[in-house]
């Protein structure tokens, strides 16, 4: 169930509860699974349009029981069948979809183990978190507490504007939850939510039909309004009217090639702990914002390292020098769109910050160094990516116009440098833009954008 379909579903999303029902639990129901699908059923009768089974630390044998009621109900209403962070439940009872938190199973390690039939959904509470799942491949996001609620002690806040931000940050559908009632429901208008996630509204009520028929009016006006399907086909068409007219392609290396910026920010570990030294648990934060004799210097104050500022530069380079002869792989889909613009005879170049000698060992490594025609650093071309010096020469080697010389990039300094020199340009997710608001920005600057070269088509 995707798209239009998934949309649909999400309106009322009823979340169960099992402490809103009646105790004890009956002889014949010891862990109150017939009591939890009952009370499911009731909730789908009056318009709730799909289910999660959120039950945490119970017994295994237990948690497929309720699972197995639960799902029964769903599958008799033809309601989606969600359940909460364990996938091997899921598995096993054939649900539709899984629903993980920001402390539970890592989304992109959860869809690998789902496949893409299986329906997923992720709790965020930020932008940055947000973007994040999205580029784990979530299919929706739930986005709370909007409300204050006592049904999830650790839930944190998320106001109006952040709601709102999030909305429009992302081109899946996103749910509000957390304390949502018929009291304050309306207060959601206007956020870009596709729907309702409700937990007490619905399960702690005595006519839990009667609740749901109260609510569903007010959430198929979310999904109706819901522009996240628009948004998202809009951004295909992005995407294919520029490959379509793409004649020449300029690649940055580092964060949108490669999977390397993880490497950067764990660099100064890398070198201290290879000198056996045990770094400082924020180093990353104490470096950032240092060049390579600045962090050298660094090194030698705190760490009392002897050795010259020259020679710490050197083992800091043959350090990082290992990692791209070594260890940085592709970003996801990279290879088979290279090799898809090569069948194309695409022209391509490589234009990169990076050192030379690091570039070319990285790329004959991964064996994509034959799909460029030229390898442009930076340092040579004599200017960084805040000037286009360097997207001139790529397109000087390429023989085309710039308007048809499309550049990938992660960066945002350098994406509006490209753009602003005329130059389509195709934004490139990596991680490290999510939480800064980078991100956001650079898809207003590109022409197109992608969390995965998966998604582009030549």
């Amino acid at each position: 169930m995707k798209n239009a379909d998934l949309l649909s579903a999400l309106s009322l999303y009823g979340v169960t509860d099992r402490a809103w029902l009646p105790r004890p639990f009956p002889e014949e129901d010891l862990c109150g699974a017939l009591l939890l699908a009952s009370a499911a059923e009731d909730c789908i009768r009056g318009g709730t349009t799909m289910i999660q089974l959120r039950e945490k630390d119970i017994p295994r044998g237990d948690m497929l029981r309720i699972g197995k009621a639960v799902g029964n109900v769903c599958r008799k209403y033809n309601v989606p069948f969600i359940v909460d962070d364990d996938v091997d439940a899921a598995l096993l009872l054939k649900a539709d979809g899984v629903h993980v938190g920001q402390s539970d199973t890592d989304a992109a390690e959860v869809r690998r183990r789902i496949g893409q039939d299986m329906i997923l959904g992720v709790s965020v509470q930020s932008v940055g978190q947000a973007v994040r799942a999205q580029a784990a491949d979530a299919d929706y996001l739930g986005a709370g507490a909007v409300f204050p609620t006592q049904t999830k002690s650790d839930a944190g806040s998320v106001s109006r504007e952040c709601l709102a931000d999030i909305c429009a940050a992302v081109t899946i559908p996103v749910v509000a939850i957390g304390g949502i009632h018929g009291g304050n429901i309306a207060r959601l208008n206007g956020t870009g939510i596709a729907g309702a996630a409700v937990v007490s509204a619905l399960f702690a009520s005595r006519d839990k039909t009667e609740a749901a028929r109260a609510l569903a009016p007010a959430c198929r006006e979310f999904t109706a309004s819901c522009t996240a399907g628009l948004r998202a086909e809009r951004a295909r068409g992005k995407r294919a009217a520029v490959m379509q007219s793409m004649r020449a392609a300029v690649f940055d290396m580092d964060g949108t090639l490669l999977d390397s910026m993880p490497m950067w920010e764990h660099a100064a570990e890398l070198y201290l702990r290879s000198k056996h030294i045990e770094p400082e648990p924020d180093i990353w934060n104490r470096t950032k914002s240092l060049d390579m004799r600045q962090t050298a210097g660094y090194f030698k104050r705190a760490y009392g390292m002897t050795g010259s500022v020259e020679l710490i530069i050197e083992e800091i380079d043959d350090v990082i020098y290992g990692e791209y002869a070594h260890t940085l792989r592709l970003k996801d889909g990279a290879r088979g769109f290279l090799e898809a613009l090569v069948s194309r005879g695409i022209p391509m170049v490589l234009a990169t910050s990076t050192d030379r000698r690091c570039a070319e060992v990285c790329l004959k490594r991964l064996g994509i160094a034959g799909c460029f025609r030229k390898l442009l650093t930076c340092l040579e071309a004599g200017a960084g990516k805040d000037k286009p010096d360097i997207y001139l020469e790529a397109q000087r080697c390429t023989g085309t116009d710039a308007a048809h010389t499309v550049v990938f990039e992660d960066a945002l300094y350098a994406g509006r440098t490209a753009a602003q020199a005329g130059f389509p340009v195709c934004a490139v997710y990596d991680e490290s833009t999510a939480d800064n608001g980078d991100w956001l920005r650079l898809q207003l600057a590109a022409a197109c954008s992608c969390f995965s070269f998966r998604e582009l088509s030549v």
